[in-house]
C-alpha cells in the first residue's frame, strides 16, 4: 500500500489539514484535501507531521540490542575496547543479521526511515558484517532506506588487505568508504588518508571519517581532509564524524577551520557525547558547514546507553547546547531530520508535494515541546506504508 489520505494533521505543527500520499509520494496538503475512493483514511487527531529522523551514523554490526545485558569492563581507550569488541563478537549467540534487524526496527519505531551505518570490515571478519547487514535490510526495507560505510575499525594500514576489502565492500553493497583517527590508530596519516581517498576516487564513493583525535593533532587532520576534498573535487561528499578537534579549538582555530570546511564541502556529525567537548553544531550550521546529529555507538561492547530514538539525540543536543528558546529547541529538532537528509543528500525527504510520502506524527503542541518531553511516535509512515505505530514495529507493514 503506497496510498494513503491522512487527515487533521499539523505539518511541522502548523495549521490543520490534510496530507494525501499517491504512489508512494506527497500529493497534495491542504485543509480540502481529499483522496479517491476506496483510499486508506487515518485521523491524525491533531498531530504534529514531521519529516522522518534521518540516523546518520550507527553501527548495526556492532549491537546488542536484544541480548542480555552485557556488563562492560574494559578501560576507556580506544584501542583496549577495539580488542575487547573482537574477543567478544567471537561468542556472540546471535548473528549480525539478527541483532542488525533488532536495532533497525527499533529505528524505525522511533522514527528513522533512513540509515547510515558503518561496518567493520578487517581480515578478522572480511565481509562478513556488510553481509549480514545486508540480509537485515532485505527483511526491513519496505520500511527504512540503508546506506553503509566500509569502515576500518581495526587499522587500516596496520591490517593489510583491509583497503583491498574495503574496495571490495563497494561492489558488494556498501556506498560509502570510512576511515579512523588516521594518526593515532595507524601512525600515517597522510597515508592513511591517501588511501581512503584513493579508493573513494576510483569507485566515485562518498567518504565518512572517524576523528576522535582531538587539540592541535585534530585540527591538523582536519585540514588534510579538506586539502584532499578540494584536489579531488569531493566538495560536500566529505562527511567527519565526532571532530572532537572542534569542541576545544580556540575561538581563532575555530574560525579558520570552519572557512576551510565550508570552503571544502566538509560535513561534521556528533553524536554528542557526555563527557567529551563536541563541536559548536549551531555556530557551524550558521556559518554554512553542513552538520548532523546521530547515535553512533549504542547498546553495544562500547556504550551501554542509546535506545534508537534520534528525537532523543535532538533533545540531548539541546540540553547539551543550553536551547531555551522555542527557536533553538526546533532547530535542535532540525538537526536529527532536515540537516540530517541535507547532510547525507536525501532527494524528496521533506513535508512539500512532490516529496516521499513519509512522515511522523508526534502529539504535542509545537515542535519545541516534542523535544523536550520527547512522545511516543504516534505513526510513522514509509513512502504511504505504515511501519510503525504508538512506538512500535509493524511487522510487513500494514495500516
Amino acid at each position: 500500500m503506497t496510498n494513503l489520505l491522512l487527515t487533521n494533521v499539523r505539518p511541522d505543527a502548523g495549521s490543520a489539514g490534510n496530507i494525501l500520499i499517491e504512489n508512494g509520494r506527497i500529493a497534495a496538503i491542504g485543509s480540502n484535501v481529499t483522496g479517491p475512493d476506496g483510499i486508506t483514511v487515518v485521523d491524525g487527531k491533531g498531530a504534529i507531521a514531521i519529516a522522518p529522523f534521518v540516523e546518520a551514523h550507527v553501527h548495526l554490526d556492532k549491537i546488542l540490542w536484544g541480548l542480555p545485558w552485557h556488563s562492560i569492563n574494559v578501560p576507556d581507550s580506544l584501542r583496549a575496547m577495539i580488542d575487547n569488541e573482537v574477543e567478544i563478537r567471537r561468542s556472540l549467540p546471535w548473528s549480525v543479521a539478527e541483532r542488525a534487524g533488532n536495532l533497525m526496527r527499533q529505528c524505525v519505531a522511533n522514527g528513522s526511515t533512513h540509515i547510515r551505518s558503518h561496518v567493520d570490515i578487517s581480515p578478522e571478519y572480511k565481509l562478513d558484517n556488510l553481509h549480514g547487514v545486508l540480509a537485515a535490510w532485505e527483511k526491513t526495507k519496505h520500511a527504512v532506506d540503508l546506506e553503509i560505510v566500509a569502515f576500518p575499525q581495526l587499522g587500516m594500514l596496520i591490517e593489510p588487505g583491509t583497503a583491498e576489502l574495503m574496495e571490495a565492500a563497494l561492489d558488494e553493497g556498501a556506498s560509502v568508504i570510512g576511515g579512523i583517527d588516521p594518526a593515532s590508530v595507524d601512525g600515517d596519516a597522510k597515508g592513511h588518508l591517501d588511501t581512503i581517498f584513493g579508493i573513494a576516487h576510483r569507485k566515485q564513493a562518498k567518504i565518512d571519517i572517524h576523528l576522535h583525535e582531538r587539540g592541535e593533532l585534530g585540527l591538523y587532520e582536519l585540514g588534510l581532509i579538506a586539502e584532499r576534498a578540494k584536489a579531488l573535487g569531493m566538495q560536500d561528499k566529505v562527511i567527519v564524524s565526532h571532530a572532537f578537534c572542534l569542541g576545544t579549538a580556540s575561538r581563532d582555530e575555530l574560525a579558520r577551520m570552519m572557512d576551510l570546511l565550508a570552503e571544502a564541502g566538509i560535513g561534521i556529525i556528533s553524536a554528542v557525547p557526555g563527557d567529551i567537548p563536541f563541536p559548536p553544531m549551531f555556530e557551524l550550521a550558521d556559518y554554512g558547514v553542513r552538520c548532523a546529529v546521530a547515535s553512533d555507538s549504542l547498546r553495544d561492547t562500547w556504550n551501554p546507553h542509546g535506545n534508537g530514538d534520534m528525537l532523543e539525540r535532538c533533545w540531548l543536543l539541546s540540553w547539551r547546547s543550553n536551547c531555551r528558546t522555542d527557536a533553538e529547541l526546533t532547530a535542535a529538532l532540525d538537526m536529527g531530520t532536515k540537516r540530517g537528509a541535507d547532510l547525507l543528500d536525501l532527494a524528496g525527504h521533506g513535508l512539500d508535494v512532490g516529496c516521499d510520502g513519509s512522515l511522523v506524527l508526534i502529539e504535542g503542541e509545537n515542535q519545541a515541546q516534542i523535544v523536550v518531553d520527547r512522545p511516543k511516535r504516534a505513526l510513522v509512515v514509509k513512502r504511504g506504508r505504515i511501519v510503525a505505530r504508538d512506538g512500535s514495529w509493524i511487522d510487513g507493514g500494514g495500516v
